[in-house]
């Protein structure tokens, strides 16, 4: 049973960068490369892109609002028939918690030293790639809303309820919960 006596590994969050993002999937920001040479309004725009959202099944988004939650990791999950994008709504920045997509496992978790942390400006997405693992995002203001992209079995999977140990795997949802695969609390050091 998780207790705060219970050990620890701390993951301490690195600024975004697209360069350091890469193993996990692509940053959408228009600080970051490839910029279009698409003239909206005589130049006074800028464009990033093309960032491909690639589905088996045709794509859904969902609205949602994200509660804080404290420092732990409850779990970390996957998705294998969708890349998944996370759009910030409201400008607030939030911390995103990846694990490549072929990572090696360790009792069923990625590797804890593959598990890392960055800390998004609110004025760019991420799009995952399809198999990396991830947590939601951990907003840094109570309520913090995102669009995010799903499928219909990603949207179902997600709606089921997690077993015993505090995991899943049904549809296109895989979720680990790292106390009970790692006998560790995993905590993300939180700006």
């Amino acid at each position: 049973m998780l207790s705060p006596d219970s050990p620890s590994h701390v993951i301490t969050p690195q600024p975004l960068t697209a360069e350091d993002f890469a193993p996990y999937g692509e940053v959408m920001s228009l600080a970051a490369t490839p910029r279009l040479p698409i003239d909206f309004y005589s130049g006074k725009n800028a464009v990033h892109g093309p960032v491909v959202l690639d589905s088996d099944t045709p794509p859904e988004f969902l609205v949602f609002r994200v509660g804080q939650r404290g420092d732990n990791l409850r779990y970390l999950e996957r998705h294998v028939e969708m890349t998944q994008t996370m759009i910030p709504i409201g400008g607030q920045p939030y911390v995103a918690v990846v694990a490549p997509p072929d990572v090696p496992l360790e009792d069923g978790f990625p590797a804890l030293d593959q598990v890392k942390a960055f800390v998004v400006p609110g004025d760019v997405s991420i799009n995952l790639f399809r198999g990396t693992w991830h947590e939601p995002p951990f907003p840094s203001v109570d309520g913090q809303l995102f669009l995010i992209t799903s499928h219909e079995r990603l949207t179902l999977g997600l709606q089921q309820r997690l077993d015993e140990n505090g995991e899943l795997d049904q549809y296109d949802v895989e979720k680990r919960n790292p106390f009970y695969r790692t006998g560790q609390r995993v905590r993300v050091r939180l700006p």
